[in-house]
Parts: structure tokens; sequence; C-alpha cells
């Protein structure tokens, strides 16, 4: 017979195990911010090439290989990817992120339609960086408190 602390501690265990792919992890590297907003800046550049051009398709193609090559050694390195619903603390950071991630890509967006590739990729460069960087701090943070919570 079980007593009331084992029924009282099961729901508890299946919370941490449910919120254990988004919180135990290993650190994203600090090269992650600089890549990812050079990524962008390389993208918005590209975007300037003429199309049909060979030279654009194959900027393209190493674009996209470089991002799945980083996604193939992500799920490596974390081990798996976090699937479900994500802890109350990490969802608030992962809806500030996809919020922040729209309104990056318009104003980019807007920045490659009335200018130039050059002054988008600047821009790309100067917004993506920090934003990543903000986002890994806040989602290590969110991580954190879901950690103590479910202590």
């Amino acid at each position: 017979m079980e007593s009331n602390r084992d029924a009282e501690e099961a729901p508890r265990q299946a919370d941490r195990a449910a919120a254990a792919p988004y919180v135990d992890y290993p650190p994203t590297p600090a090269w992650y911010p600089p890549a990812t907003g050079l990524w962008a800046a390389a993208f918005c550049l590209v975007t300037g090439i003429p199309s049909g051009s060979a030279l654009k398709a194959v900027a393209l193609a190493v674009l996209v290989v470089a991002e799945l090559g980083f996604v193939v050694w992500y799920r490596r390195y974390r081990g798996v990817l976090p699937r479900g619903r994500a802890p109350k603390e990490v969802r608030k950071v992962l809806a500030a992120f996809v919020v922040g991630a729209v309104v990056v890509i318009a104003v980019i967006g807007v920045t490659l339609w009335l200018t130039t590739p050059l002054l988008a990729a600047i821009l790309a460069a100067a917004v993506v960086i920090p934003a990543i960087a903000w986002y890994e701090r806040a989602y290590a943070a969110a991580a954190g408190r879901t950690r103590a919570r479910l202590a």
C-alpha cells in the first residue's frame, strides 16, 4: 500500500519529467548568436544577387546546408528536442521569441524592399545578434525558474 506522500509526489515527478527536455540541456555555445546574425546578414546579401543566376542558387544552397547542418548538430548536442507543452515559465519566453522573430523578419524584409541588401544585412546583424543573445539568457533564466519550482 502506498503512502499519501508517494501519491503526492507522483504528479510532481510527472511534471519534472515533462519539463526535463525544456530545462535540462547543455548551454548553447557562445558562437550561436553571432553565427545566427551573420547567417541572417548573408541571407540579405544573397537577395541582392540577380535572380536566375547560378551564384544565387549556390549561395542559397550553402545557406540552407549550413542551417540544416546546424540543426543536425544541435539535435545531437542537446540530445533531445522538446515536444509537447512547455512549462509556463518557458512558454512566456517562447512566445516573446515568436513575436520578436516576426517583428525582426518584417523590419528586415521592409528594409530589403525599401533600401539595399547591404543595409538590410547590416541591420540584420545589428538586430539578430543581440536579440538571440537576449533570448538565450531569457530562456536559461526561465529554465532555472522552472527547475527551482519543480525541485
